[in-house]
């Protein structure tokens, strides 16, 4: 299963110090006309530390100001109060400085909370001002805060114009830092483990998430889903701090299996139950992903409904679907989107998908973390290539009509090879063994279900890297002598070994079989031709032979065995004619050379030749036969007649003989 979806994760970037510049200004007393905005120094040590009885983040701020801006001729400066950018949900923001408490004045916004702290007396210029300020960040107080025994999660900042960071966590929970950084200092007796930032130069461009978990007991929640192909034993584990999100989840995931799967188009094939694990964003330690993803789902915490939908759809569109992550993951969010709509859950925007990241390297979506792995050394370009690659799929489906994608997507999880010409519905018309689809068959698919040559134009410009052109150019030339080969071959269709190279890409090797091919037909339309005007049907071993070899050497043989077969067919042909008298005699009671000639042919056309062959060699063989036989037949025949012409003579003698002396008597 695929990482979280970077849609179900709140933005937890910040408007830094240096955005407070003109509160700062503004809060400056200026006893004479100000000649320029005025610099000054603001520099905090802040420190977060786990109150998890309180369910909250304590932080200190030790806060030292500095006036810089020098008094102007006729005039003075100072400042009377000092604003900091406070994370947003904030609460019991307190100050103090040596003498006691100060005055605070929040200004809470959607992403940020300005507490404003009054100073004791104006500040003048290189004068300096310290305090402490104090609060708190309370669990749900803010979508970005998670304070439990179960696991946290802490935006961390920095303010002033340097500053540094230190947080304290018992040492029980496995930590995780997105952004930052913050590396782990020291281990305190009392099982605490310190964070610390080191210096930073500019808090207004420095933050951090802080995920934590540690071992916990879940509860589970179950239910079955009926769908196609099956019925789903759904379970819902959540930690046992978060009974709610397991109950809610259920129910968004029940109501969302079968819109998944209509929009997929696909069956259900799961084997066991489907499990959904609530995790944290980061998905580490004892929350970690299970490696079987497929059945096994984890879905962070704070993870958005559609967010939790495009995770499903990889039920559907996962590892075992896709070989590359852009596949995936475009699928997933463009199935999400579709079933969002019908069950009316709002659908994030990805406008975002153009143009390429600032200060990231563009790249091609077929080098997205090809082995599956997050692109941890540029989050910019994982945030990117969600959007992008579900920006293209969009495109894909919008271009070819999501009638025919969802037939790309019966194609390959059925193993549908993308050149079988007799695939109907997509259903392999061979058996085929299922993989995981990457890049190249994907764009095969697509167009062999009527993306032509538009999809390959996307994919160049979109999919592959540019090293991939001359690959891509040669394809071109391929597919399209590949085309002309299949009219010429008709419903003969494609020979293994050519399809074989037109999926495996192997386009130099294609070419050179095409060409082979091409005149193998050449020489079978003649001999079709011929066979026709001699009256006869050609056998299905020569269709086989194409369709196993091509016009490699077993079917130019076996077409070479059928040329000749055919020539010495025809010559008998001519040789045998109607029989005369004599002939007839000869072959009285016996075979008639035509009759086993008319035999040769339906030998021929059961695909027995050598049958055939001796059919016409006794043809020919009786023919050359029938007239000494006839003679011989004739000859005999006239001696039998000469034998009883001279017996009946001698009886006519006897008998003359016999009547004058009967007459006597």
């Amino acid at each position: 299963m695929s990482e979280p979806h970077p849609t179900g994760r709140s933005s937890w970037r910040r408007i830094g110090a240096g955005a407070c510049a003109a509160a700062v200004v503004a809060a400056m007393n200026v006893g004479a006309p100000a000649r320029a905005a005025a610099p000054y120094v603001l520099r905090t040590d802040a420190v977060y530390s786990l109150a998890l009885a309180a369910g909250a983040i304590r932080v200190a701020v030790s806060v030292t100001f500095t006036n810089t801006t020098a008094d102007p001729a006729a005039g003075f400066s100072s400042f009377r109060s000092v604003p900091l950018s406070l994370q947003a949900g904030v609460s019991s923001v307190e100050a103090r400085d040596r003498t006691g408490p100060l005055r605070v004045r929040l200004a809470r916004q959607a992403s940020r909370t300005v507490a404003t702290v009054a100073l004791r007396t104006a500040l003048r210029y290189r004068r300096s001002a310290g305090f402490t300020l104090t609060y708190r960040l309370v669990d749900g107080a803010d979508p970005h805060v998670r304070v439990r025994a179960s696991s946290l999660m802490v935006p961390i900042w920095g303010f002033g114009t340097s500053s540094t960071v230190s947080v304290h966590l018992p040492a029980a929970y496995e930590l995780r830092v997105m952004g930052g950084p913050l590396t782990t200092t020291t281990t305190t007796q009392r099982g605490e483990v310190v964070l610390s930032s080191g210096a930073i130069r500019d808090p207004s461009r420095w933050s951090a998430l802080l995920v934590a978990a540690r071992s916990t007991e879940y509860v589970t929640v179950s239910r079955t889903v009926a769908l196609s192909g099956g019925t789903v034993d759904l379970r819902v584990r959540s930690f046992a701090d978060d009974r709610a999100w397991g109950a809610s989840t259920l129910d968004l995931v029940g109501e969302a299996l079968p819109a998944l799967q209509q929009a997929a188009g696909l069956p259900y094939v799961g084997v066991g139950p489907l499990v959904i694990t609530e995790s944290l964003p980061s998905g580490i330690g004892p929350l970690a992903e299970p490696a079987s993803g497929a059945q096994e789902i984890s879905v962070a915490f704070d993870a958005t409904p559609f967010t939790v939908l495009h995770q499903l759809a990889h039920v559907w569109v996962g590892t075992g679907f896709a070989s590359e992550r852009w596949i995936r993951e475009g699928l997933a969010s463009h199935l999400a989107a579709i079933a969002a709509r019908k069950l009316r859950i709002p659908v994030p925007n990805h406008a975002a998908a153009d143009p390429q990241p600032r200060q990231a390297a563009p790249i091609a979506l077929a080098t997205w973390s090809p082995a599956g792995e997050p692109s941890a050394a540029n989050p910019a370009i994982d945030a990117w290539a969600y959007a992008a690659s579900w920006a293209f799929v969009d495109a894909l489906a919008a271009s070819l009509g999501e009638a025919r994608l969802t037939l790309v997507l019966q194609r390959v999880a059925r193993g549908v090879p993308a050149y079988d010409t007799a695939a109907a519905d997509g259903i392999a018309s061979t058996s085929a063994q299922l993989q995981p689809v990457d890049s190249r068959r994907f764009l095969d698919q697509v167009q062999e279900v009527g993306g032509g040559q538009p999809a390959q134009d996307a994919f160049r410009a979109r999919v592959f890297p540019s090293s991939a052109d001359a690959m891509l150019d040669l394809r071109a030339r391929a597919r399209a002598a590949y085309a002309t080969l299949l009219a010429a071959a008709g419903d003969w269709g494609p020979p293994e070994p050519i399809r074989r190279a037109m999926e495996g890409w192997r386009f130099d090797e294609a070419l050179i079989k095409i060409a082979d091919a091409q005149r193998w037909l050449s020489d079978r339309d003649r001999l079709l031709d011929a066979a026709r005007r001699a009256g006869l049907s050609t056998p299905d071993r020569l269709a086989m032979r194409w369709r196993s070899d091509g016009g490699d050497d077993v079917s130019r043989r076996e077409l070479i065995a059928e040329a000749a077969f055919l020539q010495a067919y025809i010559g008998a042909g001519q040789r045998i004619d109607g029989p005369n008298p004599i002939e007839s005699l000869g072959l009285l009671w016996g075979s008639e050379p035509r009759a086993v000639l008319a035999g040769a042919a339906g030998l021929y056309a059961g695909g027995d030749l050598d049958a055939a062959a001796a059919a016409i060699d006794r043809a020919i063989s009786l023919d050359a036969g029938a007239q000494g036989a006839g003679v011989v037949r004739l000859a005999a025949g006239l001696a039998v007649v000469s034998v009883l012409a001279a017996g009946l003579l001698l009886a006519l003698r006897r008998l003359r003989r016999m009547v004058p002396s009967l007459a006597r008597s």
